[in-house]
């Protein structure tokens, strides 16, 4: 056993060594980070406090970009920007069979893949990055669609840029009702009634403002979706393999969130270095 003298100069010369290490690889292109987030780090992370894992959910994504307020970027291309590759891991492969109890003359059983996951990876994971406050011009499409099509709305998880409009669709011969809302506060957004198929219904309200939306159905509570409308560019869906990549993004210390809405909300601190791959897994 080590003298009680010796174990203090031990566990104060390993206490200094932590967080001071380069965390790119010897060809200085690469940086592996795997550590989750803190209390303190997220802080360090993004300049605002009390932010840890699940606090917020897919509510923050609303205030995931600059200033005091969580809402301000800037279009400016940085003179030597990185990129992020993610990996999102961890959660078991779920299939749901929906059995509707009326309307069946429209509407029959289907199956539907909520955990989509290929080789380990966890599909229609929503990720993103905080503290943002510039970097390129946000390309997400600012006209897309959402169909209600056999009691079912595809796709299931959307991006929108935010000002854009969404095409919302109906291939039912019933009534629907679709409230949007906003997911972890439920204020109301817009309401899309159907009567009958083949009607389209253009609406701008829930592309007027950043965050996540619940789409349901009145009439059909198995009916759901959401609505992602993006603060800046880097916002991804990941597919079955669990795979994202974030490309331009400005040096500096960011809190990474992956949310799904069946396994909950992770997050991290990222640090990502100019001209670096900040290569990031992250584990439900």
């Amino acid at each position: 056993m080590l003298p009680q003298w010796l174990c203090g100069l031990v566990l104060l010369a390993a206490c200094g060594k932590s967080g001071d290490a380069d965390p790119r690889e010897a060809s200085g292109r690469i940086a592996e980070v795997q550590a989750p987030i803190t209390r303190d780090r997220a802080q360090a992370a993004t300049g605002r406090a009390g932010a840890t894992d699940g606090d917020e959910g897919p509510a923050g994504l609303a205030r995931a970009a600059g200033g005091a307020d969580g809402t301000q970027y800037r279009v400016r291309v940085a003179a030597a920007a990185a990129s992020i590759e993610g990996h999102i891991t961890g959660g078991a492969p779920r299939d749901t069979s929906i059995v509707p109890t009326h309307d069946l003359g429209v509407c029959e059983p289907f199956s539907e893949a909520l955990v989509p996951s290929r080789e380990g990876g966890v599909g229609l994971t929503l990720v993103w990055l905080e503290g943002v406050r510039e970097g390129p011009r946000d390309t997400t499409a600012r006209r897309v669609s959402l169909s209600l099509d056999g009691c079912r709305l595809a796709p299931r998880l959307m991006l929108l840029g935010v000002g854009g409009t969404l095409l919302v669709r109906s291939g039912d011969a019933m009534l629907s009702r679709l409230q949007f809302t906003r997911a972890g506060t439920r204020a109301h957004v817009a309401t899309v009634s159907f009567s009958d198929a083949g009607q389209i219904v253009p609406v701008s309200e829930p592309g007027a403002a950043p965050g996540v939306l619940a789409v349901t159905d009145d009439l059909h509570p198995w009916v759901r979706a959401w609505v992602v409308v993006t603060p800046h560019p880097f916002v991804a869906i990941t597919g079955p393999d669990g795979r994202f990549r974030f490309d331009g993004v400005p040096a500096g210390r960011y809190r990474l969130v992956a949310w799904h809405e069946h396994l909950g909300t992770r997050a991290m601190a990222v640090r990502v270095d100019a001209g670096v791959i900040a290569r990031v897994d992250l584990h439900f």
